[in-house]
């Protein structure tokens, strides 16, 4: 229990720092339209993780890759009536168990897709779960309808 309790609270304080780090002007999330941001913790190395983003995206018809760079993957998605949504994957190595801390981002680009019923956090989650980083060992996620509207009525 007092392991356990330990491990609650050395997860809660990294990401509670990432957090506090990745929050803030450099998201430009436009308030005006759909989006979502998670943050998961994985523990294998961040390049594993960027392989794996990369490799799933490329092999998903309705994603097209704009930039890729050791910490930061770039790319659009396309959602039914041609509807195009900005994914973004950034990735920051944890001080502890040689981890990864992965930001994701999808935003919508027109407005009046505000309530898109969890599009953006099916967006970012089948990617994960196709590259079956969601199997990965010390995978946490966290998000919820603040930072990810439509997270809970989502169908992915």
């Amino acid at each position: 229990m007092a392991m356990r309790t330990f491990v609650a609270v050395v997860v809660c304080a990294l990401f509670l720092e990432k957090c506090m780090i990745t929050s803030g002007k450099e998201d430009n999330i436009p308030t005006t339209s759909a989006y979502c941001k998670i943050v998961w913790l994985l523990g294998i190395p961040c390049d594993q993780v960027n392989v794996a983003i990369v490799t799933q995206i490329k092999a998903m018809a309705s994603y097209k890759l704009v930039s890729v760079i050791p910490k930061l993957i770039q790319a659009n998605h396309t959602s039914g009536f041609d509807q195009l949504e900005r994914v973004n994957f950034t990735m920051v190595p944890t001080s502890m168990i040689l981890g990864c801390h992965v930001q994701g981002t999808s935003v919508s680009a027109v407005w009046f897709s505000l309530f898109d019923n969890g599009t953006n956090y099916c967006n970012l989650r089948n990617v994960i779960k196709g590259s079956a980083l969601d199997k990965a060992p010390g995978f946490l996620e966290f998000t919820n309808e603040w930072l990810c509207l439509g997270c809970g009525l989502s169908a992915c």
